[in-house]
C-alpha cells in the first residue's frame, strides 16, 4: 500500500514539475461582428459564403506591430502534409490594438479549416491556433 502511495505521489509531482508552460493566444469565431456583448461566443460551424468574423487575443502585449493571419484547409488531396493554404494576410496593429485583432473573411468551399496567427518575428511558432468548419 505504501509503495502504491509513493508511486501515485511521484506521478503527481512529475506532472506538476514537468509540465510545459507555453502561453498561447486565443482565436474566437462568430457570425456577427465582434462586440463586447458577443466577444466570448465562439462558433465553429459556418455556411458557404457566410462571413467568418474572428477575434484574436494575444497572450501578452505584442512588441511587433505586424501579425500574419493564415487560414488553411485540411484536405487529403493536398500534395504535402494534408493542408492547403487558402488565405494569408499581414496586418499592422495600432498602438491600442497590441493585445487583440478583429476582422472577417469569407470562404466558399466546404471543409475543415484551421486559422493561425503569427508574429512577424517568428513564423515557425503560431501565437494562436483554432479550427472551424464550413458546411
Amino acid at each position: 500500500m505504501i509503495k502504491l502511495l509513493k508511486i501515485f505521489i511521484l506521478v503527481i509531482v512529475s506532472f506538476c514539475l514537468c509540465s510545459c508552460t507555453f502561453e498561447r493566444g486565443l482565436i474566437l469565431f462568430n457570425t456577427q461582428p465582434v462586440t463586447r456583448e458577443n466577444a466570448l461566443q465562439d462558433q465553429k460551424v459556418f455556411n458557404e459564403g457566410q462571413r467568418v468574423y474572428y477575434l484574436f487575443i494575444a497572450p501578452k502585449k505584442m512588441n511587433n506591430e505586424f501579425i500574419r493571419v493564415q487560414v488553411f484547409k485540411m484536405t487529403d488531396n493536398a500534395p504535402w502534409g494534408g493542408n492547403e493554404v487558402v488565405r494569408t494576410k499581414d496586418y499592422r496593429l495600432m498602438l491600442d490594438e497590441r493585445y487583440y485583432h478583429t476582422n472577417y473573411f469569407t470562404l466558399y468551399e466546404k471543409g475543415r479549416y484551421v486559422m493561425q496567427v503569427f508574429s512577424h518575428d517568428d513564423f515557425q511558432h503560431p501565437l494562436a491556433l483554432n479550427d472551424f468548419y464550413v458546411k
